[in-house]
């Protein structure tokens, strides 16, 4: 198994699956986690614990993760902790934005070990990523130090976990198509597309971003809403 990294990670996101999923990932490499749920929280940790890494969701309530990332580069003690930044939105704004914030590297969700690889050697280099990764060729397919069973049985709670907030989701998101409540279909979509991926449903993931895109637009065609939303039911039995 691998040693301790010595290093601890701020996840900041208020999607719990992800809280879970970035946790579960950091964990496997041997750092401390800490997870906060909104941007004020995000601040108040990062200031108090001092992580070596921030993971920070553009979209949360209360206060964004850009101006979360405003207060954190304003701060002398932690303004030059690496920030990733996490977003559904591919949308140049938030990209370019997030990059004059200081962004370390930036990820369009779903999130995928792959990719936070990726994105830990950019911040680390690749020398500290490779430490991680066990050298005997018979541990490199759980390359975590984590016993399979073990593996496989986190692996299921969460598609389990993911399958019932997919189903909550929906329920919430045909109230909403129903009554024409637009803010609560952007929001559902945005944690649909924001998880979906990380679990296998990518069409679920394209079905979300589509249905967000309708309920953006000037004139709403809420006809095209309503097939998108048969479509994302769909997806529970597949």
């Amino acid at each position: 198994m691998a040693e301790q990294s010595g290093k601890c990670v701020l996840v900041i996101d208020d999607a719990k699956l992800v809280q879970r999923f970035a946790g579960a990932f950091f964990s496997r490499l041997k750092f401390e986690v800490l997870v906060a749920s909104d941007g004020y929280e995000g601040v108040k940790l990062a200031i108090s614990r001092k992580p070596d890494l921030i993971l920070i969701d553009i979209m949360m309530p209360r206060l964004d993760g850009l101006k979360a990332m405003q207060l954190i580069k304003a701060n002398h003690a932690i303004r030059d902790i690496p920030i990733v930044v996490m977003t559904a939105y591919s949308d140049r704004i938030n990209i370019v934005s997030a990059a004059k914030l200081g962004a370390a590297a930036i990820i369009t969700k779903p999130l995928t070990d792959e990719i936070l690889l990726q994105k830990l050697q950019l911040v680390f280099g690749e020398e500290f990523v490779q430490s991680m990764i066990p050298t005997d060729p018979a541990e490199k397919e759980n390359p975590f130090g984590v016993n399979e069973q073990e593996f496989s049985d986190a692996v299921r709670a969460m598609v389990g976990e993911f399958l019932k907030f997919y189903a909550e989701q929906i329920e919430i998101l045909e109230i909403a198509v129903r009554n024409r409540e637009v803010e609560s279909i952007r929001k559902v979509t945005h944690n649909i597309r924001g998880t979906s991926g990380s679990f296998g449903y990518n069409e679920a993931t394209r079905l979300a971003t589509e249905l967000n895109e309708v309920v953006h637009a000037s004139n709403i065609d809420w006809h095209a809403a309503e097939v998108l939303l048969v479509q994302l039911k769909n997806r529970l039995t597949k």
